[in-house]
């Protein structure tokens, strides 16, 4: 037996807090049954959301993606913008892990692990995520509130920042109040997984030792 979401999670329809709010919103039943939180499945019962039919899934993917800017880093949008998951040519429902503004670019992970998914964007893990970020200015003798999060590298107006913990747009942020704007933002590294040399719109199948790499740290 396990959760419902961890099932929907692993069946890839969406990760354990998306499945969590399927289920609240009524649209997951079991057996005929609205689903509630927390309940528990074998999986040989009949789930539905809405009206299509989710079985468990014995196969998973992974996938890195060099997510160009201009395109949303979500499975679905409601504005009918190109998203990640367009493309990439899979027979599986993928979901991007952790988000990257539509205006930023790099590195995004693509798969229908939903217990990995939760892993690499969960705050208490502290997953490392490495930027390149360009500015408007010089950035020597700027005082930048990075929090816990590190400058590594800094020359002129490029500098390299890694995150350990993150917000929405919490980079530009963090620059708009030391008196910088970003002029491009791409992150290059999630984890032991580098971006290496994709390029905007290129993606490959992430490697099995790639994979346990990820799941280990």
């Amino acid at each position: 037996m396990m959760r419902l979401n961890k099932f929907l999670s692993q069946a890839g329809m969406a990760s354990r807090r998306g499945a969590d709010r399927l289920i609240e919103q009524g649209l997951v039943t079991i057996n005929g049954k609205v689903a509630k939180l927390g309940e528990k499945v074998s999986g040989k019962e009949k789930i539905l959301i809405k009206d299509q039919t989710i079985k468990s899934i014995e196969k998973k993917e992974y996938i890195m993606l060099y997510k160009p800017v201009g395109i949303v880093s979500t499975a679905d949008d409601e504005k009918g913008r190109q998203k990640v998951v367009d493309l990439v040519k899979t027979d599986n429902r993928l979901y991007p892990v952790g988000r990257l503004d539509i205006d930023s670019e790099g590195l995004i992970i693509l798969t229908n692990d939903g217990d990995l998914a939760l892993k690499l964007t969960h705050p208490k893990f502290h997953m490392e995520k490495e930027y390149e970020v360009t500015t408007d200015k010089e950035i020597a003798g700027r005082r930048i509130n990075t929090g816990i999060n590190k400058i590594v590298r800094s020359t002129k107006n490029k500098m390299t920042i890694v995150m350990y913990e993150g917000k929405k747009r919490q980079i530009r942020n963090m620059c708009w109040e030391a008196g910088l704007r970003v002029r491009t933002l791409k992150r290059v590294r999630i984890g032991s997984l580098n971006l290496g040399d994709l390029q905007p719109g290129e993606y490959r199948d992430l490697t099995p030792r790639e994979v346990a790499a990820l799941k280990q740290l």
